[in-house]
């Protein structure tokens, strides 16, 4: 075992330089590892705070192994995804993809199955009987015909395989949170915008720095007073936009035209629990925070995706997708579609 980087990685004293880092991950990809030091590795990133030196490492190397991808037609497509840690709300980023694509935007969405909540992305979407493609040109289709993309876990780099094979039989996600944090850097595709939320406010600055010493698209981070990795329409929500420079800014959710409420009104539950408030967000049926909430996040992807000049533009794009039946229509569309792909796939009740 490595023993001399491990207690480098974890002392939080000096992070290992990138040439170390990325032997330890050649060791990885070479299949010249233990179990044990993966184990360690992921453990040590996953138990000290979040540094930049240690997500620039493991992001270029992940990206020289398996370089960034343009997918034909999403190239002007905008991504939202959060990192986690934060309080555990319903799937807001998932109904903002479909909120935002009926406004005009074309979205393409990375996201995984539940790590610090009890219902991630792909199980809500699931429950809905949203496909999931199976190839690229499903997902190129996708796009095109919705301005919509769900990207499937196994369209992800290499690297993340070969960890996750090699800390089997143990459950990556138990050892893994460094990689699900930094999970919204990884998107395998190239977008030209995107949304980030980050649960832990100084991850604004360590996210920042990363993304300022790569070539980043247009990228809003933030992270709520309340703890959410996402925008909330109670309380303040603070921001850094990278786009030719970086913009640190305040927002105040009254100041949009929201009112205050209660942060339970935001809380999940089970898989059938979280699909049933998406429907009722997507259909208008349910009003006040979560409605709130969900438009605030659209607007603000809209805003990334130059659909809208400013979040309070966007704001009122977002709120008539859903008064005009466009973003219900636009999920009704997308299950029909992947009825057709998977035409024996049950539809979950959500009652």
């Amino acid at each position: 075992m490595n023993g001399a980087f491990i207690r480098q990685l974890i002392s939080g004293a000096s992070p290992p330089e990138r040439a170390a880092f990325h032997a330890f991950l050649d060791r990885v990809m070479q299949g010249d590892i233990s179990k044990h030091e993966v184990v360690a590795f992921l453990a040590g990133l996953s138990a000290k705070p979040l540094c930049a030196e240690d997500v620039g490492n493991f992001i270029s190397y992940m990206f020289q192994v398996s370089p960034v991808k343009r997918l034909a037609g999403a190239e002007d497509a905008v991504n939202i995804v959060g990192t986690g840690g934060g309080i555990s709300t319903f799937n807001i980023s998932t109904a903002v993809a479909f909120v935002a694509s009926a406004a005009g935007a074309k979205v393409l969405k990375s996201g995984s199955a539940a790590y610090t909540s009890r219902c991630g992305s792909l199980d809500v979407l699931d429950a809905l009987a949203v496909p999931m493609p199976k190839s690229e040109s499903q997902l190129t289709d996708m796009v095109a015909k919705f301005g919509l993309g769900f990207i499937p876990a196994t369209h992800y780099g290499v690297l993340l395989r070969q960890l996750i094979i090699k800390v089997f039989p143990l459950a990556f996600r138990d050892v893994a949170g460094f990689v699900n944090t930094i999970g919204p850097l990884l998107c395998p595709y190239e977008v030209s915008g995107q949304l980030i939320g980050v649960g832990r406010f100084e991850y604004l600055d360590v996210f920042t720095e990363v993304l300022t010493q790569r070539t980043s698209p247009k990228t809003l981070l933030v992270r709520a007073d309340c703890g959410m990795d996402e925008f909330c329409s109670i309380g303040v929500n603070h921001c850094r936009l990278i786009s030719e420079g970086v913009q640190r800014f305040s927002l105040s959710s009254r100041n949009l035209g929201f009112g205050g409420g209660s942060i339970e009104k935001l809380a999940g539950g089970t898989v059938q629990q979280n699909a049933c408030i998406l429907l009722e967000v997507l259909s208008g049926q349910r009003q006040g925070e979560a409605r709130d909430t969900v438009v605030l996040n659209s607007a603000a992807l809209l805003f990334v995706a130059r659909v809208a000049a400013s979040i309070e533009d966007g704001i009122q794009l977002a709120a008539a997708a859903i008064d005009e039946g466009k973003a219900i229509q636009q999920l009704e569309r997308v299950v029909e579609w992947g009825h057709k792909l998977q035409p024996n796939k049950i539809v979950a009740s959500v009652a």
